[in-house]
């Protein structure tokens, strides 16, 4: 249930800001520390031996006990992802490495079901089996989180750089309520990251490609005392402009990040364990610039000839324009420092904690509105500070009947701002205003309790559930002003008696007829849950049948809004799944295959979309989809056929559909929207790959590798018209390379989209323009590598 009423709002506490600010100064300078960490790397080559030690990112490999063997933590305990019943695609650190996996936009080409699309504030959203939810909200909670050893990464934008020097991920579908907790009705990505080594150990890799691209990973693992272990490992990735003005001559969207995680592991006794996590990025990077295609100018008896005349963009990924006059930039960076404490309260039952605090800000100029006028310039800035706190107990995986229980809680207080320029196109020259300055300050507190159940009814079935009770509280305060010339002011002066002096909120509530801020509170509960039965019907062949529910939590919009109706909140949205699956593997475990079939009921989708404003016309907001679903089917073949060969299919279908929804959408199209497409849900998802790997001497081997991804045809708006769609892309990337045979030196090339394919992932309408985001034109470059 869901509570909207009045009320002030807390601000973001001062001296703790003060206080993650001060931390994060200090590890500005860690940057030499990473190329430290090379140097070393390579100094001790000749030196030291490559010790394999548990936990390490040799376990992987070691736990490869044959096609598709791996162990994963799905259940928040460690199980072969073959014995796992529910739909998991994983992912080894080696195998990442090898893909040069490094961003949102390539995880998502190499599992099915998932996609990607980039927003207006540089964060990337995720999809999962239609799953999503697309919003340039900073504070908005999306449909898949990202964890970092199972601990939240609870907001998009600082979830960005979590995916270096990891064991593996693990890409858990369909809602993971029970577990996990809200915010992943869609599911869950969990990176797995290295952990300290009993023995001496390191590596580093050296990538670099097209555009000047240069990524170094370097770590170094050991033991500082018989129960005190380390590591620390880091990355810099630099690379020039990608892409260029096709008006004049200028370039941008260049890559500027360092990343640096310390890892300690201490085991004062048989019986406690402590693993502290404390890590820091900065991006610097400019993000990619939109594409011009379409005009759709909302008062064209005042568009100007500038704009009439616009040329659009050519169908080149590197192609693009944005305002010469007010540069692109982009310093976003993140502190994190997580602690995992384990205590074996007698030989079966273990005590978890689980806790991290996170601080991250953002001050960017992202987007510019696809042209060199001030049709839609976006600037963004924001402040987090994430709290998250699991207690668990568990009996481990042993015996027939298994248990987990936990209490969480987790509080994040986000403060964001926006500025919009727009005094060029239709609607800034009618309405003689420059742009406006948006805030909005959530903060939100969520406390929940849970349980799961496991238990083996003889030697061949399998009977389990779960249950977490949570509540959230949200408070919220929000309020559109002025840019600083006084021209909004003037505008809204005329339409109340009210004068607005500078900093005096705009928006007009209906009710009063008057400006003023907007604050209120969201209060809201769910009972989430999981139950299923596995088969084992031989034994390698494992059947499951399984129904889940996995809610979003609900909040507030951060739109440029003229009445308060736009900051109406939206409320909490539901999945509820029904999956049968098939995990087998088969022919002397030289073929492993997995099936899924699955239905999701979808409740109050929250959707951006637009309502009718008096002033502006069709304005951005959220709103709640009454209902939807989702059918679908999975599949995935691995396979080792001949000696040296070996090959991977796998694929997603998806039938998603509105069935009751009547409003308008993102492009201001009002109607009746049932039996519409949701959008970012192409219908079939395909990845294929081929691998080959024979000796070329006696202590060398090489290695030959090709993959295939191909998405159909989605759109991005719910009823969207042709000009949204996102066409079917197929993209084949190829590597080459050599190895010894130990592993400890590896060199391969490297091309991805290789065809040099066009394909786009998002479509955005800023005001007078249509403006389209591609994907990456070919890419390909070098990776040499040195474990020690």
């Amino acid at each position: 249930m869901a509570a909207f009423h009045l009320i002030s709002c807390s601000r973001p506490n001062g001296e703790q800001q003060a206080q993650g600010e001060a931390i994060m100064k200090s590890l500005l300078h860690a940057r030499p520390v990473i190329c430290a960490l090379g140097i070393y790397a390579l100094g001790a080559m000749g030196t030291s031996a490559y010790a394999q030690a548990e936990g390490s990112e040799a376990s992987v490999a070691e736990e490869t006990l044959s096609v598709g063997e791996i162990i994963v933590t799905a259940s928040k305990r460690e199980q072969s992802i073959n014995k796992v019943g529910a739909p998991i695609t994983a992912m080894s650190g080696d195998a990442l490495q090898e893909r040069t996996v490094v961003s949102a936009a390539d995880l998502a080409s190499v599992v099915p079901g998932l996609n990607y699309s980039p927003t207006d504030t540089g964060s990337t959203v995720f999809t999962l089996r239609g799953v999503g939810y697309t919003d340039s909200t900073l504070s908005a909670y999306p449909d898949v989180t990202v964890y970092l050893d199972q601990v939240p990464l609870p907001f998009p934008l600082i979830a960005g750089l979590a995916n270096f020097d990891v064991s593996r991920v693990e890409v858990l579908k369909g809602p993971q309520g029970t577990l996990f907790g809200a915010n992943a009705t869609g599911g869950a990505i969990n990176y797995i990251a290295n952990k300290p080594t009993s023995h001496l150990s390191g590596g580093v890799t050296l990538n670099y490609g097209r555009f000047n691209d240069l990524m170094v990973d370097a770590n170094i693992s050991g033991p500082l005392s018989q129960d005190l272990l380390f590591r620390v490992a880091g990355r810099v990735h630099q690379s020039d402009d990608w892409q260029y003005s096709y008006t004049r001559d200028d370039t941008t969207a260049r890559t500027s990040n360092w990343a640096l995680r310390t890892l300690l592991n201490w085991t004062p006794t048989d019986r406690l364990t402590f693993d502290l996590n404390v890590n820091g990025w900065q991006d610097k990077s400019t993000y990619q610039q939109p594409q011009f295609f379409e005009f759709d100018i909302k008062f064209p008896f005042a568009a100007q000839p500038y704009e009439l005349n616009y040329p659009t963009a050519p169908n080149n990924a590197r192609a693009a324009d944005w305002v010469q006059h007010l540069p692109l930039r982009n310093n976003t960076w993140l502190f994190q420092a997580s602690l995992q404490t384990r205590y074996m309260l007698t030989d079966d039952i273990t005590l978890t904690s689980l806790s991290s605090y996170i601080h991250a800000k953002q001050d960017a100029v992202p987007q510019q509105g696809g042209a060199n006028f001030e049709n839609s310039v976006y600037g963004s800035n924001g402040t987090f500070d994430d709290y998250f706190q699991e207690l668990r107990l568990d009996n481990g995986s042993a015996g027939t009947f298994r248990w987990t229980l936990g209490l969480n809680y987790a509080q994040d207080d986000v403060s964001e701002g926006h500025q919009a320029w727009f005094a060029e196109n239709s609607a800034g020259i009618v309405l003689s205003t420059s742009g406006d300055k948006s805030s909005l300050d959530q903060d939100t507190k969520n406390y929940a309790a849970f349980g799961a159940v496991e238990y083996d009814v003889g030697d061949y079935i399998t009977l389990k559930g779960g249950l977490r009770y949570t509540e959230t509280k949200r408070v919220g305060y929000a309020c559109t002003i002025d840019p600083g010339d006084g021209t909004l002011n003037a505008l809204f002066n005329l339409l109340q008696s009210k004068v607005l002096q500078q900093g005096d909120c705009i928006s007009i509530n209906p009710a009063t007829g008057m400006s003023e801020p907007v604050s209120g509170t969201i209060k809201e509960d769910n009972l989430s849950y999981r139950a299923g039965i596995d088969f084992k019907v031989a034994r390698d062949v494992l059947l499951y049948v399984n129904t889940s529910r996995g809610y979003k939590a609900g909040g507030f919009p951060s739109v440029d809004a003229s009445t308060t109706l736009q900051y109406l909140p939206v409320k909490q949205e539901s999945v509820t799944n029904y999956e049968g699956g098939i995990k087998a593997r088969l022919f002397d475990r030289k073929v492993l295959f997995n099936g899924a079939v699955f239905y999701y009921k979808y409740k109050d989708k929250q959707l951006r979309s637009k309502i009718i404003d008096p002033v502006y016309g069709a304005l951005t907001n959220t709103v709640n989809v009454p209902k939807s679903h989702i059918f679908g089917l999975e599949a995935e073949l691995s396979t080792a056929p001949l000696d040296g060969f070996s090959f991977n299919l796998s694929g997603t279908y998806l039938d998603a559909k509105i069935d009751e929804f009547v409003g308008v959408n993102a492009g201001g199209i009002a109607g009746d929207f049932a039996g519409t497409r949701m959008p970012f849900a192409p219908k079939f998802s395909i990845n294929a790959g081929i691998g080959y790997e024979t000796p070329i001497t006696d202590n060398l081997k090489l290695n030959l590798a090709a993959d295939l991804a191909y998405r159909s045809k989605t759109n991005v708006l719910v009823g969207g018209t042709p000009s949204f769609d996102l066409p079917s892309y197929t993209t084949l990337d190829l590597r080459a390379g050599v190895e010894t045979e130990d592993g400890k030196w590896k060199a391969f090339i490297y091309g991805k989209n290789v065809t040099n394919e066009f394909y786009l992932t998002n479509v955005v309408q800023q005001y007078d323009l249509n403006n389209r985001i591609t994907g990456m034109p070919v890419t390909y470059g070098i990776s040499i590598s040195r474990k020690f």
